[in-house]
């Protein structure tokens, strides 16, 4: 079982009153917005979809969406339901709520300013895992998931958050720009087109600055570390499988694993990755690193407090969760990472 840090408290520390439920917008509502005789043809035209398997999921998304804010109604005074965050919900609620999937969880993430109480509850469970959201052996009883929050009877953590600086060249002069909004699984740095090497000048803690050319470089939290930071490293079967030959062949080994016991050797060392959600150290991991007569990546994955990276990028970006937020990272712009208590966000998950 992956380990997210989760710890035990009795009871929640504040008595919440006002809710905000943000719900996802459902693919059918998307395409209903641009086109809003969507669902006249269920045949799509010249497009390679189910629109009633979409349809399908809507309503599913639907029918517990209704279901949550009917429980909410039973234990809270004020329940309201928008599919945006402005300033004034911000004022308003003292517990958010998203409703759908870890993408709507990050999306309402993105907009909290620090401090504030986040839960995931899981509209789709047998679409989405939803590591964000409540674990799934709960996701399909959101009755259940209510009444305990309801009553405090559940796990409080704390999720770390990313932040960035930005320090730009001018002539003569520096200009530092912070950016008001916080990643809360990842953050990408490196070339717009995945075609082209990334070349980043990094200073990551007390290490020497290294210059590297790579696939791009990630940084993730604990939150994270499940997410993008997770599959990066993940061993599948195949390579696997041809480790463990080339140690038969060289007599490290006097016969090669059957394959469930790949399979849980595999288990153990992707799991070795994640860590924990409240854990206030970055994970950062360079992505298929340039190696040759020339560049020597030595730097290129561990855990760091403060990183900083000059760009010497043609046409670099910045990416903030996945598509929450970008940022142009263009030649000589220079980006310092940190976290830092205060704006990390407040979740409640259960344990398994």
């Amino acid at each position: 079982m992956v380990s997210h840090g989760i710890k035990l408290t009795q009871k929640l520390q504040f008595q919440p009153s006002k809710v905000l439920v943000v719900q996802k917008r459902t693919r059918l509502v998307r395409e209903t917005l641009r086109h809003p005789c969507y669902l006249d043809n269920l045949q799509s035209a010249g497009r390679f979809e189910d629109r009633t398997a979409i349809k399908t999921r809507h309503d599913v998304h639907e029918s517990n969406l209704n279901m949550i804010l009917t429980e909410l109604k039973k234990y809270f005074d004020e329940v309201k339901l928008v599919d945006t965050i402005n300033k004034n919900h911000l004022d308003w609620a003292d517990l958010f709520i998203s409703a759908g999937g870890d993408g709507t969880y990050l999306n309402v993430a993105s907009k909290l300013e620090g401090g504030e109480m986040l839960i995931g509850l899981n509209t789709d469970p047998d679409r989405s895992v939803g590591h964000l959201c409540a674990r799934s052996r709960y996701s399909k009883n959101l009755k259940y998931i209510i009444k305990q929050v309801a009553c405090g009877e559940c796990a409080f953590i704390k999720r770390s958050r990313l932040r960035i600086k930005l320090t730009y060249p001018c002539i003569g002069e520096f200009t530092e720009v912070e950016i008001p909004k916080y990643a809360l699984n990842d953050v990408y740095i490196g070339e717009t087109s995945p075609t082209r090497l990334s070349y980043l000048e990094l200073k990551i803690d007390n290490y020497p600055i290294e210059k590297q050319k790579s696939s791009g470089f990630l940084i993730c939290t604990g939150s994270g570390s499940t997410a993008w930071g997770y599959h990066v490293n993940c061993l599948d079967f195949y390579r696997t499988d041809k480790f463990l030959s080339v140690l038969q062949e060289r007599g490290l080994i006097e016969s090669k694993p059957s394959d469930r016991e790949i399979a849980l050797i595999r288990q153990k060392f992707n799991e070795s990755f994640v860590f924990n959600a409240n854990d206030r150290r970055m994970k950062y991991i360079t992505r298929e690193a340039l190696q040759n007569n020339v560049f020597k990546a030595a730097n290129t994955q561990g855990f760091a407090k403060s990183i900083t990276i000059r760009s010497l990028c043609w046409n670099g970006k910045i990416v903030m969760d996945g598509i929450q937020r970008k940022f142009n990272f263009d030649d000589g712009v220079i980006a310092n990472f940190t976290t830092r208590d205060e704006d990390s966000i407040n979740s409640i998950q259960f344990v398994d």
